[in-house]
C-alpha cells in the first residue's frame, strides 16, 4: 500500500511540476504581450508649430508618457506591432486658426491612409481628434503623417498626442 501511495504521490508531483512550468510560460508570454504607448509631439522644454512642409511628413512624438513593450520608436515616430492582435490608436491635434494653413494629420498603416484629424478656421485655437481599432500582423507599422502644407502645434501644455495600445492578441 505504501508503495502504491508513493507511486501516486510521485505522479502527482510530476503533474504539479508540469503545471507550474506551463504557468511560468503563460506568465512570460503575457508579459511579452503587454503593449501600450503614449506620447506628445513636442520634446520636453520645446514647443511651437511643426510645418507647414512641401511634402507629407511623419510626425515624431518625442515626449514619451509610456512605451510598454517598446512598440513605439521615438526616433522615427513609427509604432511597430510586436504581436498579431487588435490595437487601439487615438490621436489629438491642436493648432492656431489660419485659413491658409489647416491643421491636418493622418493615421497611416503600412503607408496607407486610415483616418484623419482635420481642423481649420480663421483665428483662435482649433483642435480635432480621431481613433481607430486595427487588426495588425507582426511587423505592421502605424504612424502619424502631417498633411502637405499643414501644421500642428504642441508645447508644454501637450495638446497634440498619439497613443497605441494592444487590446488583445489574435
Amino acid at each position: 500500500m505504501n508503495e502504491a501511495q508513493a507511486v501516486k504521490l510521485n505522479s502527482t508531483e510530476t503533474r504539479s511540476n508540469i503545471t507550474e512550468s506551463h504557468v511560468e510560460v503563460l506568465k512570460r508570454n503575457s508579459q511579452d504581450r503587454k503593449v501600450a504607448s503614449s506620447a506628445s509631439l513636442a520634446a520636453p522644454g520645446q514647443g511651437g508649430n511643426t510645418g507647414p512642409f512641401n511634402t507629407g511628413t511623419t510626425l515624431v512624438y518625442r515626449n514619451i508618457y509610456s512605451n510598454i513593450g517598446n512598440a513605439y520608436n521615438p526616433t522615427t515616430g513609427i509604432f511597430t506591432a510586436p504581436v498579431r492582435g487588435l490595437y487601439l490608436f487615438r490621436f489629438y491635434i491642436y493648432g492656431h486658426g489660419d485659413n491658409s494653413v489647416p491643421t491636418t494629420t493622418f493615421l497611416h498603416k503600412n503607408g496607407h491612409q486610415i483616418a484623419i484629424a482635420h481642423a481649420e478656421q480663421a483665428s483662435g485655437g482649433i483642435n480635432s481628434s480621431n481613433g481607430v481599432s486595427l487588426l495588425l500582423e507582426v511587423g505592421d507599422v502605424v504612424n502619424m503623417h502631417l498633411w502637405v502644407g499643414g501644421k500642428i502645434l504642441d508645447n508644454e501644455n501637450r495638446y497634440s498626442t498619439f497613443s497605441g495600445h494592444l487590446l488583445f492578441t489574435m
